[in-house]
C-alpha cells in the first residue's frame, strides 16, 4: 500500500508538471499567434489583398469593353395624313412597333503608353504593400517581445518576492522563538512582522502589475485578455553581431530604407503616367446593330428590318488642356525631388540608429555581466548575514539590508537580461532580419 502511494504521488506529480508545460507560452508561439491574429497585422494583409486585386489583368486597361443594348417601342395614334398628290387619309389606331439590339466592343488602342505604366504602377504598388504589411509584422513583433519580456520580468519580481517573503517568515519564527526562550525582545517580533506585513504588499502589487501584464500580451494577440498562459523566463541571445555587418545590411534590407526607396520608384511612374497624356490616343470599336420597325399604312414601308456589322476607328488628341498636364508634370518631379531628399535623409538616419542602437546593446551587454556579479556578490554577503543572524553576531536591519540587497540584485539582473534581449531585437530590426 505504501508503494502505491509513492506511485500515486509522483504519477500526479508530472502529470501536473505536464499539464503546466502545455501552459507556458513561449516568445515564438506568441510572435506566431500575432502574426495571425493581431488586429494591425490583419488590416495590412487586407490591404495586400486588394493592392493584388488591383493588380490583377481586369484591372490593366488592356482587355476590350463589351456592352450590350436592346430596346422596344410602342405606339398607338390617330394620324391624318395629305400626300403630296393632294390626297389625304384618316386613320385611328395607327400601330407602330420598332425592335432594337446591339452588342458592341470598345478597344483602346494606343494611349500614349498612359496603360502600359499604370500597369507598371499597379505591380509597384503591391510591392509597397507587401513592404507596408512587413513592417505592420515587425512593429507587432517588437510590441509582442516587449510586451512578453515584460510580463516575464514582472512574473519573476513575483518570484524574487516569494523568496523575500520566505526570508522574512522564517526571521519571524525566529524572533518568536527567541522571545519565548528569553533570548529576544519584543521589538525585534515587531520589527519582523512589520517587515513581513511590507513584503506581502509588494507581491500584492506585484502581482497585480503581472496580471496587467498579461492582459496587455494577450491584447496583442488578438484573444481573450483573460486567457491563462505562463511564459518561458530564460532567454537566448545571439553572438556575432557585429556594428559593421548590421549597418551594411540596413542598407539594402531595413524595411523603412526600402520603402522609401519604392516611394523614389512610384513617383518616376507618375511622371510617365502624366507625360503620357501629351500623346494621342486611338480607339477602335465593332459592334453588331439589329433593328426592326412595323409600321402602319401611313408609312412608305410596311416592315422594315436592317442588321449587319459595323467598325469604328477614332483618334483624340488633347492638343492644349490649359496647361493641366504640364502642371501635372512639373508638380511631379518636385514630388519626386522630395522624395529623394526624404531617401537620403531616411539613410543617415538609420545609420545614426544603428550606432545609437549598437552603442545601446554594447552597453546592456556590459550591465548584464555588471548585474550577474551583483547577483554573486549579493547572494554570498545574504548567505553569510543569515547565518551570522541566526547565531546573533548581526543585527536584524544588518539582515534586512542584505536581504533587501539581493532582492534589488536579482531583479536588476532580470531587467538587464530582458534589456539586452529587447536591445538585440531593435539591431536585427534595423538589420532588416528580424523576420529571418
Amino acid at each position: 500500500m505504501k508503494n502505491f502511494r509513492i506511485l500515486y504521488m509522483v504519477a500526479v506529480f508530472f502529470i501536473s508538471k505536464l499539464a503546466f508545460a502545455q501552459d507556458i507560452l513561449t516568445v515564438d508561439d506568441a510572435i506566431k499567434m500575432a502574426v495571425e491574429k493581431n488586429y494591425d497585422v490583419r488590416i495590412a494583409k487586407n490591404d495586400t489583398k486588394i493592392s493584388d486585386i488591383e493588380n490583377g489583368v481586369l484591372n490593366s486597361g488592356y482587355l476590350p469593353k463589351v456592352s450590350a443594348s436592346g430596346g422596344v417601342n410602342y405606339s398607338d395614334e390617330n394620324q391624318n395624313v395629305v400626300f403630296s398628290d393632294g390626297n389625304s387619309a384618316e386613320i385611328t389606331g395607327a400601330i407602330t412597333e420598332s425592335y432594337n439590339a446591339s452588342i458592341t466592343a470598345d478597344y483602346t488602342i494606343f494611349d500614349g503608353l498612359e496603360r502600359k505604366f499604370n500597369v507598371k504602377k499597379n505591380e509597384e504598388n503591391l510591392n509597397l504593400k507587401r513592404l507596408q504589411e512587413r513592417q505592420s509584422i515587425e512593429n507587432t513583433i517588437i510590441a509582442i517581445y516587449n510586451a512578453y519580456y515584460n510580463v516575464a520580468y514582472q512574473k519573476q519580481i513575483e518570484e524574487h518576492l516569494k523568496l523575500n517573503i520566505a526570508n522574512s517568515e522564517d526571521r519571524l519564527e525566529r524572533a518568536r522563538k527567541k522571545l519565548k526562550y528569553g533570548q529576544g525582545t519584543k521589538l525585534d517580533e515587531l520589527n519582523a512582522q512589520v517587515d513581513l506585513n511590507n513584503d506581502n504588499i509588494s507581491y500584492a502589487a506585484a502581482n497585480k502589475d503581472y496580471k496587467n501584464a498579461k492582459r496587455n500580451l494577450n491584447l496583442l494577440l488578438g484573444r481573450d485578455i483573460s486567457a491563462f498562459f505562463e511564459v518561458d523566463t530564460t532567454v537566448v541571445f545571439l553572438e556575432g553581431l557585429e556594428e559593421d555587418v548590421i549597418l551594411e545590411s540596413s542598407e539594402t534590407e531595413n524595411v523603412t530604407s526600402l520603402l522609401n526607396q519604392q516611394n523614389l520608384l512610384l513617383s518616376d511612374l507618375d511622371i510617365e503616367i502624366n507625360k503620357a497624356k501629351f500623346l494621342p490616343k486611338i480607339n477602335g470599336s465593332v459592334s453588331y446593330n439589329w433593328n426592326q420597325s412595323i409600321n402602319p399604312p401611313t408609312n412608305f414601308a410596311l416592315e422594315n428590318e436592317a442588321y449587319g456589322l459595323n467598325l469604328g476607328l477614332s483618334l483624340s488628341w488633347n492638343i492644349f488642356d490649359g496647361g493641366q498636364s504640364k502642371t501635372r508634370v512639373q508638380t511631379a518631379k518636385i514630388t519626386r525631388e522630395n522624395r529623394e531628399i526624404e531617401l537620403y535623409r531616411a539613410k543617415e538616419e538609420l545609420k545614426k540608429e544603428v550606432y545609437n542602437a549598437y552603442e545601446d546593446y554594447t552597453n546592456k551587454q556590459f550591465t548584464l555581466e555588471a548585474e550577474q556579479n551583483n547577483v554573486i556578490t549579493n547572494t554570498l554577503n545574504f548567505s553569510r548575514t543569515q547565518n551570522q543572524f541566526s547565531l546573533g553576531q548581526v543585527s536584524a536591519v544588518q539582515f534586512r539590508e542584505a536581504q533587501i540587497n539581493l532582492f534589488n540584485a536579482l531583479n536588476n539582473r532580470a531587467r538587464a537580461k530582458y534589456d539586452l534581449k529587447i536591445a538585440e531585437i531593435n539591431l536585427l530590426q534595423l538589420a532588416g532580419k528580424l523576420i529571418d
